[in-house]
């Protein structure tokens, strides 16, 4: 098994959103099942996850249209940069018990009915974060976020998050999000990562990796989790998105970080996602994805969120919405230049977003270990009074 490295510290600040699901960009659903794949080997993990190691084309990013005659890129051509400090003595378990060959990536294997459920789950919870998502019960989100300023575009963002694990009931949903996204209401682009807590997706209550995208198209928005549909193009044979993650953080204990970030790359326009200590490049979404995110991206948010169709939110973070205890971000990052890694401190104006139930704060900068940090969270509770 691979250690993909996390920080043990302290506590401190942070906070905002997530969320997306199953769609392809055309509007109806890929499903990757009835795609016939021929892997090279199953690895099943100790959840009963089952990842099948197929071929870098067999992969189902490739039953898009858009990506027909797409070659694939194994790296991107600028050279990582690790921005965080801290030590790096603990490891997330990245569940997978073997790496795949090297040709092959891990694809989790999901049935028919999974993706069906998935697909339900993108219409009823997936929220582009504009002013139509404001007060709507059932769903509700906290952090930061960039003020649009109509010159200005970015081509990264990243950070550190605390792992938790929020106590999540079937028809709920609670994660953290690094956002990229913009554009006009008919063409919102959106890709996120971090971890979520979803209970009818996985069966189960915990704490995992994903990445989502979406595009309206049509006036809907479209899109999936991770490799539910054709879009995000893995290359890391070691990599699993849709992984469990450990440790969990303790409140006034031990924390536990995992750090993810996304950049554009200047000579192609693909987006990258880095995963751990090493920034160790994943995979990518190519431009040719998106109607707005295809010369950088118009807003930045960083955070937490819960959905729910039950009447009751969910807790957010650790379910504290102090700025001692909570679950929190650190370590923020952004970046104007495309082709440059993700670097130096925070020189725009972000804003705080935050409801009666889900707090979000502090976001300055507080020295070398934490850098530009915030906290995010809260317990919850109805839905009305809490969107």
């Amino acid at each position: 098994m691979e250690s993909h490295r996390v920080l043990r510290y302290a506590i401190v600040p942070l906070s905002f959103l997530l969320f997306l699901g199953l769609y392809s960009i055309e509007g109806r659903l890929e499903d990757p099942a009835a795609v016939k794949r021929s892997p090279v080997k199953t690895i099943r993990t100790q959840y009963g996850d089952k990842y099948d190691c197929v071929g870098l084309y067999e992969q189902p990013a490739f039953q898009h249209r858009l990506l027909k005659n797409h070659k694939i890129q194994m790296r991107p051509s600028y050279n990582a940069n690790p921005t965080g400090n801290g030590t790096s003595d603990n490891s997330i378990d990245v569940v997978l018990t073997d790496s795949c060959p090297a040709g092959t990536v891990p694809i989790r294997r999901r049935s028919a009915e999974e993706l069906s459920r998935a697909r339900a789950l993108f219409r009823q919870q997936f929220r582009s974060f504009d002013k139509s998502t404001k007060n709507i019960p059932g769903f509700a989100y906290a952090g930061l976020a960039t003020r649009y300023e109509a010159t200005t575009v970015y081509y990264g963002a990243g950070g550190m998050v605390s792992i938790n694990n929020p106590a999540v009931t079937s028809g709920q949903l609670s994660a953290s999000v690094i956002s990229l996204e913009g554009g006009s209401p008919d063409q919102y682009s959106i890709i996120r990562v971090g971890w979520m807590v979803n209970v009818d997706l996985y069966h189960d209550n915990n704490t995992r990796l994903y990445t989502v995208w979406g595009q309206v198209k049509s006036g809907q928005m479209t899109g999936c989790y991770n490799t539910d549909c054709p879009g995000f193009v893995q290359t890391d044979p070691s990599i699993a998105l849709d992984m469990p993650l450990g440790p969990i953080s303790i409140v006034r204990g031990p924390q536990y970080y995992i750090k993810l970030s996304v950049a554009q790359e200047k000579s192609t326009g693909n987006w990258w996602l880095k995963y751990g200590d090493d920034e160790k490049p994943v995979g990518y979404w190519p431009s040719s994805l998106f109607a707005s995110l295809v010369n950088g991206a118009p807003a930045l948010r960083w955070g937490g969120m819960v959905a729910s169709t039950t009447g009751q939110l969910p807790a957010m973070g650790n379910g504290d919405n102090g700025e001692i205890h909570s679950a929190h971000f650190r370590q923020l990052v952004l970046q104007y230049d495309a082709g440059t890694s993700l670097n130096g401190s925070i020189a725009v104006t972000l804003d705080v977003q935050q409801t009666k139930c889900y707090k979000s704060g502090n976001n300055f900068y507080k020295g070398e270990f934490w850098g530009y940090s915030f906290y995010f969270g809260g317990d919850g509770g109805d839905a009305t009074l809490c969107s």
